[in-house]
């Protein structure tokens, strides 16, 4: 088996929804279902407003796993969220590699800002991608923080000033999931990447 992990680096998974934020959640439970796996390659995404192949399809594991520390809001430049462009970059690793079955885990807040997901998870259907979403943080969300300069931290503001709340948003992540013949979990605390 193939697995690719796509991980969301937007500034909303910074979110203190679940302990001690939505990014630093998803990495530990990635860390603990690699330590169950046994013999199938690995490759991790990192995605925002854009994608990036962060780790290429690989067994070695340490490797993954010094990438998947490395996963921070600023592995990504252009910000926002962009799921559809972390599904095609999954295409293009799967591509390269042998004819195994290919498996890619999308974890992510869901909230898709670009728009393009369903057509994207569609796409990835025909190549015979079985996409599995993880959605991390609760429906009734939470502000997103921003450390300043000065160490303090302030919240990400709309055009008009308001704070904006990051909500995770199942209906998308299910949705993408079901084209694809996938599941959608919630992570919680890692369970939802160990029900997968």
């Amino acid at each position: 088996i193939d697995i690719l992990f796509a991980v969301d680096t937007s500034r909303s998974m910074l979110t203190q929804d679940v302990n001690p934020d939505r990014l630093t959640r998803a990495r530990l439970a990635v860390a603990d279902l690699l330590a169950k796996l046994e013999g199938d390659r690995v490759g991790l995404i990192a995605f925002a407003g854009s994608a990036f192949l962060q780790c290429p399809l690989t067994l070695d594991y340490d490797a993954f796993r010094q990438s998947l520390d490395a996963l921070d809001p600023n592995v990504i430049p252009k910000g926002g969220t962009d799921i559809a462009s972390a599904i095609s970059e999954a295409g293009a690793a799967f591509r390269t590699g042998a004819k195994n079955h290919k498996l890619l885990v999308l974890i992510t807040d869901g909230e898709d800002l670009a728009g393009n997901a369903v057509s994207a998870a569609q796409k990835a259907a025909e190549q015979e991608v079985k996409i599995f979403t993880v959605g991390v943080g609760t429906s009734s969300g939470e502000l997103i923080p921003v450390r300043k300069e000065d160490g303090g931290t302030e919240f990400v503001k709309d055009e008009n000033g308001q704070a904006v709340k990051s909500r995770l948003d199942e209906a998308m992540l299910q949705k993408i999931a079901e084209i694809t013949g996938g599941i959608y979990a919630p992570l919680g605390r890692g369970e939802g990447l160990e029900a997968i």
